[in-house]
């Protein structure tokens, strides 16, 4: 089951990196590096303190958002996890974590903070681009339950990923010097979390 989640996290990675690698091979590649044009660097800030307490601020939101969406409308952020691992445990903790922070956290972090918001913001602006991937996002999550739920679920599955999406996207830029590391991780703890507390046990 391991390696099967590994697979499945590598390949997620792989695919949702394609766009930004030729992206950056037709437009950056002789400007900057991949992985620094994609903000995968170490975080910078001139308070050290001040990302800290914004990286648990932001934390802190986002799990709120979701637990809120949860007890709203019974929603289940992680539902590959729940039908995989349902009732195994701590056993599943390895796969859980590759799946929370590799295949997902990873994967879409790339794809929405790194790639979409950096180069929509270079050309429309922070607030633009931020909006923009934001609703992306959400629209994203609606389809993984499209036809499962009705409009007013429809609309809370939207929106709640939209705040963290938007949230990811100020802590990054504005906290963080354009890393998108504090997002992933907060992201894929937010993921083990949500399986540790409704899937596991």
């Amino acid at each position: 089951m391991f390696l099967n989640q590994l697979w499945n996290a590598v390949f997620q990675v792989f695919l949702f990196s394609i766009i930004p690698l030729v992206w950056w091979l037709i437009t950056a590649r002789k400007k900057e590096n991949f992985f620094k044009w994609l903000g995968i660097k170490k975080p910078e800030s001139k308070n050290g303190r001040s990302l800290i307490f914004a990286v648990l601020i932001t934390f802190l939101v986002c799990f709120l958002v979701g637990e809120f969406a949860v007890w709203l409308g019974g929603i289940e952020d992680s539902a590959a996890v729940a039908s995989a691992y349902q009732g195994m445990g701590l056993a599943a903790l390895p796969s859980v974590l590759v799946y929370a922070y590799i295949q997902t956290g990873l994967s879409e972090e790339i794809l929405f903070r790194g790639f979409l918001l950096k180069r929509m913001s270079a050309k429309f602006g922070f607030v633009t681009a931020t909006i923009v991937q934001a609703l992306i996002f959400g629209a994203l999550h609606l389809t993984m339950v499209w036809g499962q739920v009705g409009i007013v679920m429809g609309i809370v599955i939207v929106i709640y990923p939209m705040i963290p999406a938007a949230a990811f996207a100020y802590l990054n830029e504005k906290k963080a010097n354009g890393s998108i590391l504090p997002s992933w991780i907060i992201h894929g703890t937010l993921n083990t979390l949500s399986a540790l507390i409704f899937y596991l046990f």
